[in-house]
């Protein structure tokens, strides 16, 4: 990671001492760290915000050298797209990261040519052997957040104006052209 950078949720972990039935870690924001996130993340706020990683090794004949499973809880603080009210939304969500050591030969390999699905976990190739977890989670709570949050039972009529959905909008094809003013001034020669 660059050490220029300076993470809201660090959370230091060196994976040289997860042993071999594994290591178990729980993560809670503090209140500052989750005022620093959701400024980072231009929200009004983050009321909560933990994780449970446990961290593996992972067998040779397996890919990868080390697994993350993560699974994390936030309530956070967002403006409802229609009406700008506060309105909180609460994520819960699971992802998994393979740790990659570039120290080994066979794993510089793998580093220029990476195929891989969709539904695949996620590959970080490590220089040194300290990740830190805390930035993980706040990455993955980024990509979670709802990008367009709405408040329950909010009515188009409360807005004071009308707002039209794709269908409405594709079905008023038969609408007047914007350009058949423009005959209307041709000169009749």
């Amino acid at each position: 990671m660059n050490e220029n950078i300076i993470n809201e949720f660090s959370r230091l972990f060196n994976l040289e001492l997860i042993k071999k039935s594994g290591k178990h870690v729980s993560l809670e924001a503090t209140e500052a760290e989750r005022e620093h996130l959701a400024r980072r993340f231009s929200i009004p706020g983050i009321i909560s915000l933990t994780a449970e990683c446990h961290l593996s090794r992972l067998p040779d004949k397996e890919k990868g050298d080390f697994l993350l499973e993560a699974d994390f809880k936030a309530k956070i603080i967002q403006n409802c797209v229609l009406t700008l009210e506060e309105i909180e939304e609460n994520i819960q969500e699971k992802f998994t990261i393979i740790f990659k050591d570039c120290a080994k030969k066979d794993n510089i390999d793998d580093m220029h040519e990476v195929e891989f699905e969709l539904e695949d976990d996620d590959i970080v190739y490590l220089e040194d052997m300290e990740v830190d977890l805390g930035e993980y989670i706040a990455e993955y709570l980024s990509l979670s957040i709802n990008p367009y949050p709405k408040k329950d039972n909010v009515s188009n009529s409360e807005l004071g104006y009308k707002v039209q959905s794709e269908n409405e909008i594709v079905s008023g094809s038969g609408r007047e052209n914007p350009f058949s003013v423009l005959k209307d001034l041709k000169h009749k020669t």
